[in-house]
C-alpha cells in the first residue's frame, strides 16, 4: 500500500524513510562497485526542524528535531552500507520560514568537530552584507547556498536570480574567493534566456566567485541542460553538482561540454531518503512519488529512493561517457575538495616523475619533438594532460592551466574538443571507424577542398603533415620524372628532406630551416644532392639552384608565408620560374594554412601552386592529411605507389568536414587576429612599464614573443616557469583559437605583469641562471618563412 510523501515533520526522524534491506542489496548489487571509497558529498541538507517548523507545527514535541551529521549517517547507513560518504559541503534546509540565524549555528556547530566537511551559509537577499561577511569569517563557511523562496513575490519558482541572489553576495564571493550553489528556477532552467545571461554575466564579472549550479543546472528534465550547456563552456568559474537529478543525459551534457572536473556527485540528503524520481515530461519534468503513483498496480518495478535512483543516472552518464575510474573519482571526490582547497587524501602523481620515467621507455622521451618539456621550462613543464577542453588544459596532477601556448602544436584551430568536430567523430566511431570500404567521408571532404580551391581539381589524403609532404613530393617527382628538390622552409621528418643534410663533411644546410645539430642519421647517404635549400624572399638563391640543376627540378616547395610577408613579387617569381624550368610549385599549408584566411595563406596572396598540403588544424586536432592539387600534376599518383591502411580510416575525413564545414561558417582568422593582435600589444606594453626590452614577430594569427637581451632563452625559461604557477602554459609563441576569448589575454597578461617584475629584477641583479637552477630551454625551429 502507498504511502504519502514525508512531509517537513517527518524528516525530523531518518526512521521515518521506508528502507529496506532490499534497497540495502540493490544498492550491493547495481553501485557498491561504482561508489568509490572516500567519497564526498557536495551537497546535502543539515537542519533543526525548531528552525523550519512553525510553534505549532512542532506541537507534541519532536523527540529528534536535531538532524546534522550523526542523523543523516544513521538514516543512509541503512542502504548505503559500507559506501557511506562520511565528509561533505553541508547547508540549511531552505523553506521560506527558515530562521536562517539559527540555522546557520546549528550547521556551524555541527561542523566544528568535522575538520573533513565544509558549510554554505544561508543566506536571503533583505540580509545586511556587513552582518553576512562578519557571520561568514567567524565560522569559516565556505560560502552561500541561496534559494529561490526568499524571493520577494509569492510565485518564486518564476523568479529572476538575481531575486534571490544579491548583487552583495555576488561581491563577497569574489572577494573571498567563495563557493556559491544556487537552484535555478524559471520554466526551462539554464534554457532560459535570462538565467543563461545571468550566468555568463556575473561569472565574468567576478571570477574568483565559484558559482555551483544545483541539480546538474536543474536538469530535472534533462533537455534544459543539454540544449544550453555549451553556452557555458570556457566560462572558469561554473561547476555543477548532480544532486537528485534521476536521468542521465543532463550529466553526459556537462561532461560532455565541460570535462570531468566541473561535476561534482551530490546527495541532496534528506531528498536521497525519500521514494521517487524526477521524469522528463514534454519541456518540463514530474516526480513520481509513493503517493501520486498507483505503484501496486504496476508489475514491472517499483520505486525507489531518490539517492538510489540518482545514483543509477549518474552511473549510466559514466558508461555512456566511457570514463575510467580516475575520472569517477573526480566526480565523487577531487573535484569538492580541491575547489574547496581540502587534501585529497590517497594517491598524488608526480607529473615530472612519469616524464622521467617515459623516456627510459620512449626514445627522446616523446613522439614530436616540439612537445617536449625541454623545450619549454626543463623539469617543471606538466608533460600530460588528462583533459582539453576549450583552451583550458588539466595536467595529470589535477592541475588547470588556461593554454597560450601552441594549443595542440598548432592543430587545434577552433579549441580544444570542439563540439562539432567532436559530434562528427564521435558519431563515426560508434558506428565503426574502420571496415573493408571507405568512408564517403573522404569525397565529401575533396569536395569541400576543391570548392574552396577553385584552381585544384583533385585530392588525396594521408594521416599527418609529413607523411602529406612526402605524398605531394612522391607526386611530384612522378609528374615530371625528376628526382631534386628545392625547398625552402621546414617541411617535416622523412628522408627527402634530411637529405638536404647529407652534404659535405660538417655541413648543416638545413640549420637555418631546422633545429640547428639535427644530424642526418639513418637518412640513405645515396640520397646526398636531392634535396636543395634556399632563403625565404631570396630569388637569387633559386635562381642559382636554377642554374645548376634547373632541368633536374621536380619540385619547388615552399611556405607561402609563416611570420613573414612575401617581398612584392617574390612568390610571383617562383611561380614563374617553376613553370620555365617544369617544375611543380608546392605550397606546404600545414602551419599557416587556415589562419590567414579560409582555405590557406596562398588564397589571400593570389598565387596559385600546382599541389597545395594541409594538415593540423584542417581536422581540429585528429589525424589528418590533405594533398589538392590540379589534374595534370595529381594524375601521376596513380602511376606511383601511394597506398596505406591507416589512411582509409574514418575518424581523419569525419573530423575534417566538421572542421572545415564549421571555419566556412564562422570567420575564424578574424577572431584569430583580433585575440593575437590584443596579446601583442599587451606583451609591448609589459616590456614598456617594466623598462624589459621585449621583442615580437610573426603576425597576430601565429605571434612569437621574446627578450632583447643576451640571455633572451633564459629569461624565456624564467617566464614559462612563473606563469606556471599562474596556471598559465605559456612560451616563445602563442597560437590563438577560436576558444580564446579577451578575458584569457586579459587574465594571461594580469598574471604576465606579476611574473615581469621578476624579470625586470633578474635582469638587473644578473641572476636569470641561478633562478632557473641552470635548466635553460631547447631551442625550437628556425623558420625562413
Amino acid at each position: 500500500m502507498t504511502r504519502p510523501s514525508p512531509t517537513l515533520r517527518q524528516f525530523a526522524d531518518p526512521a521515518c524513510f521506508d528502507v529496506f534491506e532490499s534497497d540495502l542489496a540493490f544498492f550491493e548489487h547495481k553501485l557498491a562497485s561504482f561508489v568509490p571509497p572516500d567519497a564526498f558529498d557536495a551537497h546535502a541538507h543539515w537542519y533543526d526542524l525548531r528552525h523550519i517548523l512553525s510553534a505549532a507545527e512542532v506541537e507534541p514535541p519532536i523527540d529528534r528535531p536535531e538532524v546534522g551529521h550523526a542523523a543523516m549517517l544513521a538514516s543512509m547507513r541503512r542502504w548505503m552500507g559500507s559506501r557511506l560518504l562520511t565528509d561533505g559541503l553541508y547547508f540549511p534546509f531552505p523553506v521560506r520560514t527558515l530562521d536562517c540565524s539559527a540555522a546557520n549555528r546549528f550547521l556551524a556547530n555541527e561542523l566544528a568537530a568535522r575538520p573533513g566537511c565544509r558549510g554554505l551559509m544561508m543566506i536571503r537577499p533583505q540580509d545586511e552584507p556587513a552582518e553576512v561577511e562578519r557571520t561568514l569569517l567567524e565560522h569559516a563557511f565556505s560560502g552561500f547556498k541561496v534559494y529561490h523562496c526568499f524571493a520577494d513575490r509569492d510565485d518564486t519558482f518564476h523568479a529572476d536570480q538575481s531575486e534571490f541572489l544579491p548583487e552583495w553576495a555576488w561581491e563577497l564571493a569574489d572577494t573571498h574567493g567563495l563557493w556559491i550553489t544556487m537552484h535555478m528556477v524559471l520554466p526551462r532552467a539554464l534554457s532560459e534566456p535570462a538565467n543563461l545571461q545571468y550566468i555568463r554575466e556575473h561569472c565574468l564579472q567576478y571570477p574568483a566567485a565559484k558559482m555551483v549550479l544545483a541539480h546538474a543546472a536543474r536538469g530535472f528534465n534533462a533537455a534544459h541542460t543539454v540544449d544550453a550547456i555549451d553556452e557555458l563552456r570556457g566560462i572558469d568559474n561554473v561547476f555543477f553538482d548532480t544532486s537528485a537529478v534521476c536521468e542521465p543525459a543532463a550529466f553526459e551534457a556537462i561532461i560532455r561540454a565541460t570535462g570531468t572536473t566541473r561535476l561534482m556527485y551530490g546527495s541532496d540528503f534528506p531528498i536521497s531518503e525519500i521514494r521517487g524520481k524526477a521524469i522528463s515530461v514534454g519541456d518540463g519534468f514530474m516526480w513520481l512519488y509513493q503517493h501520486n503513483v498507483d505503484w501496486d498496480s504496476w508489475p514491472h518495478g517499483e520505486h525507489n529512493l531518490v539517492g538510489i535512483e540518482s545514483l543509477l543516472a549518474l552511473q549510466q552518464a559514466c558508461r555512456t561517457m566511457c570514463l575510467a575510474d580516475r575520472d569517477i573519482e573526480r566526480i565523487f571526490s577531487t573535484n569538492a575538495r580541491d575547489q574547496l582547497g581540502i587534501d585529497k587524501r590517497g594517491q598524488s602523481v608526480d607529473v615530472q616523475q612519469q616524464y622521467r620515467h617515459a623516456k627510459t621507455v620512449i626514445p627522446g622521451g616523446t613522439q614530436l619533438l616540439s612537445k617536449r618539456p625541454e623545450m619549454f621550462a626543463p623539469d617543471h613543464w606538466p608533460a600530460y594532460y588528462e583533459q582539453a577542453i576549450g583552451c583550458e588544459v588539466i595536467d595529470t596532477t589535477g592541475r588547470r592551466f588556461i593554454d597560450m601556448a601552441s594549443n595542440g602544436i598548432l592543430a587545434c584551430v577552433l579549441g580544444f574538443a570542439d563540439p562539432d568536430v567532436n559530434a562528427a567523430v564521435i558519431r563515426r566511431v560508434q558506428l565503426g571507424s574502420m571496415a573493408t570500404q571507405q568512408t564517403y567521408d573522404e569525397v565529401h571532404l575533396a569536395d569541400l577542398l576543391l570548392d574552396i580551391h577553385p584552381w585544384s581539381e583533385m585530392a588525396r589524403f594521408t594521416r599527418g603533415g609529413g607523411e602529406a609532404m612526402a605524398v605531394a613530393v612522391r607526386i611530384a617527382r612522378a609528374a615530371t620524372g625528376r628526382d631534386r628538390i628545392a625547398i625552402c622552409g621546414y617541411h617535416g621528418w622523412h628522408d627527402w628532406y634530411l637529405a638536404a643534410n647529407l652534404g659535405e663533411e660538417g655541413s648543416e644546410a638545413l640549420v637555418g630551416h631546422l633545429l640547428p645539430g639535427l644530424d642526418p642519421v639513418g637518412v640513405p647517404q645515396s640520397l646526398r644532392g636531392t634535396t636543395l635549400p634556399f632563403t625565404y624572399n631570396r630569388l637569387d638563391e633559386l635562381d642559382a639552384l636554377i642554374a645548376a640543376h634547373g632541368d633536374e627540378l621536380a619540385a619547388i616547395i615552399m611556405e607561402p608565408t609563416r611570420h613573414t610577408d612575401p617581398a612584392p613579387g617574390f612568390l610571383e617569381g617562383v611561380r614563374e620560374r617553376a613553370d620555365r624550368i617544369g617544375a611543380k610549385l608546392v605550397f606546404d599549408e600545414i602551419s599557416i594554412g587556415w589562419r590567414l584566411c579560409l582555405g590557406g595563406a596562398h588564397l589571400a596572396f593570389g598565387v596559385t601552386p600546382d599541389i597545395a598540403v594541409f594538415a593540423k588544424s584542417i581536422s581540429n586536432g585528429f589525424a589528418m592529411g590533405a594533398v589538392i592539387g590540379n589534374a595534370t600534376t595529381m594524375t601521376a599518383a596513380q602511376s606511383s605507389f601511394i597506398s596505406s591502411a591507416y589512411w582509409t580510416e574514418g575518424i581523419g575525413p569525419a573530423a575534417a568536414v566538421a572542421a572545415v564545414s564549421k571555419m566556412r561558417r564562422i570567420d575564424v582568422p578574424a577572431h584569430l587576429a583580433d585575440i593575437g593582435s590584443r596579446f601583442l600589444a599587451g606583451w609591448l606594453d609589459l616590456g614598456s612599464r617594466h623598462g624589459v626590452s621585449v621583442t615580437t614577430g610573426g603576425r597576430p594569427e601565429l605571434p612569437t614573443i621574446g627578450f632583447d637581451h643576451a640571455d633572451g632563452n633564459a629569461l624565456m625559461t624564467l617566464f614559462t616557469r612563473r606563469m606556471l604557477d599562474h596556471n598559465f602554459l605559456a612560451g616563445g609563441g602563442f597560437s590563438p583559437t577560436l576558444a580564446h576569448q579577451p578575458r584569457h589575454v586579459v587574465a594571461y597578461l594580469a598574471a604576465a605583469d606579476r611574473v615581469f617584475s621578476e624579470i625586470a629584477e633578474s635582469i638587473a641583479l644578473g641572476d636569470i641562471q641561478q633562478r632557473i637552477d641552470g635548466l635553460e630551454k631547447h631551442t625550437m625551429f628556425a623558420r625562413l618563412t
